[in-house]
């Protein structure tokens, strides 16, 4: 399976691994899947040619390959995967957007070692889904 780190947008395909040449942020189609526009998410030069990572609104991943004049060739499945970070290293502006201040001292409690009530850390567990589709973090506790 091709994958797509958005930490560092280093392309994982046909066992290498890709630096993005370019982050350009551009319409580059429709989505197969939801017909929703697709947008650019890095550009990757292949000795033959060039592959475009892209995810339309709805968080479709496509790898789109392209010839070296920039003729189609073929969409492929793409996996985004996320870096993992831990709380402690995130952005509290990012953190406050999907969790409550509750939720935010229970994980750092966590992280931390120190205990925690349960119900604060279970809601922020089922928002970490949302997080990683918002910003492309997975969170690491």
């Amino acid at each position: 399976m091709n994958r797509l780190n958005l930490l560092d947008l280093n392309l994982f395909f046909d066992g290498k691994k890709l630096k993005a040449i370019s982050r350009d942020k551009r319409a580059v189609g429709f989505c197969a899947k939801c017909s929703q526009e697709l947008e650019s998410l890095g550009y990757f030069r292949l000795g033959s040619g060039w592959l475009l990572a892209a995810r339309c609104s709805h968080g479709h991943p496509v790898l789109i390959s392209y010839a070296d004049d920039w003729r189609w060739l073929e969409d492929a499945d793409l996996e985004i995967g996320a870096g993992q970070q831990s709380i402690s290293e995130m952005s509290r502006e990012q953190l406050e957007v999907v969790f409550s201040p509750g939720e935010i001292k229970a994980m750092e409690a966590t992280e931390s070692g120190e205990e925690v009530p349960r119900n604060n850390l279970c809601r922020a567990r089922a928002k970490y889904d949302k997080f990683e589709r918002l910003f492309g973090i997975r969170i690491r506790i």
